[in-house]
């Protein structure tokens, strides 16, 4: 197989998105060891110690998520989507906000996403304000942040060194800038 220039070139900008990925991530854990003791996990996993925090405390660490989210310009519902998200498929919120944040995800599914029947339903006795459709890019939002944070998780299990599980993560060949 023939490697181009541009591949080689597109290989070597995804090594330095990770580079600056992990930098990132290692940076917010350093400025925040004086002020808290959470501060992420050294496996950029949760832990079994956060999944047991107090409900005041995991409030408290969503809430800085999320403001230091919005304050780099994200928005509201992108922010607490990737917070609840990562969560859910217990990867790190503070390394999947930086995820977000250098916009590495796993590629968009080629078709798009379509949550609308193909055919038209024409039942006159059930409005179309009773249940309205999800709109298809919060749908494909979700989809690409759950498809990013689970390949994320599975490298970070399979990878001893955190560094090592990002830098395959943005190795995959499905894997680029496309954003959230």
């Amino acid at each position: 197989m023939d490697v181009t220039h541009d591949d080689e070139h597109d290989m070597a900008e995804r090594d330095a998105s990770a580079g600056r990925l992990l930098h990132a991530y290692q940076e917010r854990r350093r400025r925040r060891r004086a002020g808290d003791t959470y501060f992420g996990s050294a496996d950029c996993l949760l832990t079994a110690a956060e999944d047991g925090a107090a409900e005041v405390e995991l409030s408290r660490r969503r809430m800085d998520i999320l403001a230091e989210a919005q304050a780099a310009g994200m928005s509201p519902e992108l922010s607490e989507m990737m917070y609840d998200v990562a969560r859910e498929e217990g990867l790190d919120p503070a390394l999947a906000y930086e995820l977000v944040r250098s916009g590495l995800g796993v590629a968009p599914p080629e078709g798009g996403v379509a949550n609308t029947p193909s055919a038209p339903t024409t039942d006159k006795y059930v409005p179309e304000w009773l249940a309205p459709p999800v709109p298809t890019d919060e749908v494909l939002r979700e989809r690409m942040l759950r498809l990013s944070f689970r390949r994320m998780r599975g490298l970070l299990e399979e990878h001893p060194d955190p560094g090592e599980a990002i830098r395959a993560f943005a190795r995959e060949p499905d894997v680029g800038h496309y954003g959230y």
